[in-house]
């Protein structure tokens, strides 16, 4: 009898279903291989975080430094490159979205400056290929910890592979860090209410990177509404987590007031209103459109992976309810003598609500706050849900019973997704500024004098920064027609004046001090800019000598002889 109960000991402790004893003996020396691995790596996890780390990471670096910046990008870059008071100066003006990110990339790029570094792609965009991969570690850790070692793996490989998440780990913006501190506040909350020990440090873990996740991200607030309506169902859900969550209840709201407490400068900054009402209001269809751009466009992919969702959610659901174990029991997903595998159904259920709730309370609310002024239903904001829609897929492969079929999915889900990877690589720039510059920089030749227009959608700012990233002769002069600083725009929120860029009374002033002029055209956002573009290029055509050109999607370079 001691024996027996030590069998059924194990088999609970096994968080990742194995058959029975009495169903050993006709397993093939693969399924004993796979439970070997399998028990090698559930006592030695960190040698799968260090593998799924590295992979995460090899998939950043490639071609990290291949792709031209563009303009959000480099405008990260060129508010952290300010001053520390000047940058200070302008989260708190007009800036307060991404603030911990900002100063986070200001002391990077000082370090990458003592070591002797140009602030070139590569450089800057490192940060967020790191905080992917951990992000990617993070994935891992919470499957395996509140899943399963299986769920734990395929999330973490499904996640990334992924291909919006990949476009994050590969931008110098903030949703990388953003992804990795919220996978970490929603393990801390696990943590909470699943460990007896280290109590006081799961909290301040969970408040402290909750706060800096805000400050990294203002979206960052629909996440912690989440958890807080996941709190509130688990209080209501019967079994162990509803006790552990009636326990904790009045720490949680203690670490909500004080996460509320410590970002009220943010908020105060953030008093402006909305610098997103170039995203259009959202319909329906967009949710759709939005699930479809986390697999890659592929509708096939899509609702595989949304039906591995639904089935680990409603075999959770059905574990709870007597009527719902005679339908497992019929489907063969739980053998009428195994009770412990039964328990372990049960006790998927808190953390499957849980990962609905991080995915439909941001997507609820996001939505519904984007059909007035302030518009937040974007992919670049809610690709803060792929972690859960990954674990749930995770959830929907390790209800199943037997472990050739779990195996062979999963093998198949991380093939089908590996193939859509090129994919990403393959995608054009969204746009390309570092083709013209260089040939720019090559035409270049003293005191040839460069416009750009239209320099209020950041035209210049762009040329700026590749000129000052691969430094070489070519500058803007302080009489270029159009030119501002953006630190002013930061500070003032003001656009200041483009239009002497298109005006040919100021361009023929300015081709009085230069021999030769660049005539930039880049960033023209709509038909009344391109034809003031268009204009002003037909009487630099008509006054001046036209020499050559560049044309890309993005940038039109012509250069011409005022002489």
């Amino acid at each position: 009898m001691s024996q027996a109960r030590g069998d059924l000991q194990k088999v609970a402790e096994d968080k990742d279903f194995p058959v029975t004893r009495e169903k050993e003996a006709p397993l093939t020396r693969l399924h004993s291989m796979l439970h070997a691995a399998s028990a090698f790596f559930a006592s030695n996890y960190w040698v799968l975080c260090i593998l799924i780390g590295a992979v995460a990471l090899g998939f950043n670096l490639f071609r990290l430094g291949s792709k031209s910046m563009w303009f959000d990008e480099i405008l990260s870059v060129e508010r952290a490159r300010q001053s520390l008071p000047v940058l200070w100066q302008i989260i708190f003006a007009t800036q307060p979205n991404m603030a911990f990110y900002y100063i986070f990339l200001h002391f990077w790029l000082s370090l990458t400056s003592l070591l002797g570094l140009n602030p070139v792609e590569f450089v800057v965009r490192f940060p967020s290929a790191i905080f992917a991969a951990l992000s990617s570690v993070m994935v891992f850790l919470l499957g395996r910890r509140f899943l399963g070692l299986s769920a734990g793996l395929i999330g973490a490989g499904l996640y990334l592979l992924n291909d919006l998440e990949l476009v994050y780990a590969q931008e110098t913006r903030s949703y990388a860090l953003q992804l990795l501190l919220i996978c970490i506040t929603w393990y801390a909350l696990f943590a909470v209410l699943t460990d007896e020990s280290r109590q006081k440090r799961w909290w301040a873990c969970y408040a402290i990177v909750t706060i800096l996740a805000i400050y990294t991200q203002l979206f960052s607030l629909l996440i912690l509404a989440a958890q807080v309506v996941t709190f509130a169902s688990l209080l209501l859900l019967p079994g162990p987590w509803r006790t552990r969550a009636r326990q904790q209840f009045r720490t949680f709201l203690i670490s909500l007031v004080g996460i509320f407490v410590l970002i009220i400068p943010l908020l105060y900054a953030s008093r402006h209103g909305s610098k997103t009402g170039w995203l259009p209001i959202p319909h329906l269809m967009d949710i759709y459109l939005l699930f479809l751009t986390f697999c890659a466009n592929s509708r096939i992919y899509l609702y595989l992976l949304l039906a591995l969702c639904l089935l680990g959610l409603l075999v959770a659901m059905f574990a709870y309810r007597s009527w719902g174990v005679q339908l497992l029991r019929k489907a063969s997903l739980v053998d009428s003598a195994d009770d412990t595998r039964l328990l372990r159904l049960q006790q998927l259920l808190p953390v499957g609500l849980a990962l609905l709730c991080w995915i439909i309370v941001p997507l609820v609310l996001s939505y519904t706050i984007s059909q007035g002024p302030t518009r937040l239903f974007s992919s670049r904001y809610l690709v803060t849900i792929v972690p859960p829609f990954v674990l749930l897929v995770g959830l929907g492969i390790v209800v199943l019973r037997w472990r050739a079929i779990q195996v062979a999915l999963a093998l198949f889900l991380l093939v089908l997704t590996l193939h859509y990877v090129p994919l990403y690589y393959q995608t054009p720039q969204a746009e390309d500024w570092n083709t013209t510059s260089f040939w720019l920089e090559q035409h270049y030749q003293a005191n040839d004098g460069l416009v750009c227009y239209d320099n209020a959608q950041g035209c210049q700012v762009c040329i700026e920064y590749y000129l000052s990233a691969y430094p070489g002769a070519a500058h803007f002069t302080a009489d270029s027609p159009g030119s501002f600083p953006w630190v002013n725009y930061d500070l003032t929120n003001h656009l200041g004046n483009a239009e002497p860029a298109v005006d040919p009374t100021a361009l023929a002033v300015f081709g009085t001090h230069h021999p030769r002029i660049f005539y930039i055209t880049g960033r023209i956002s709509s038909s009344s800019t391109a034809a003031q573009a268009q204009s002003a290029q037909h009487w630099l055509d008509t006054h001046y000598h036209f020499i050559t050109q560049i044309v890309t999607r993005t940038v039109t370079i012509r250069l011409y002889a005022t002489s």
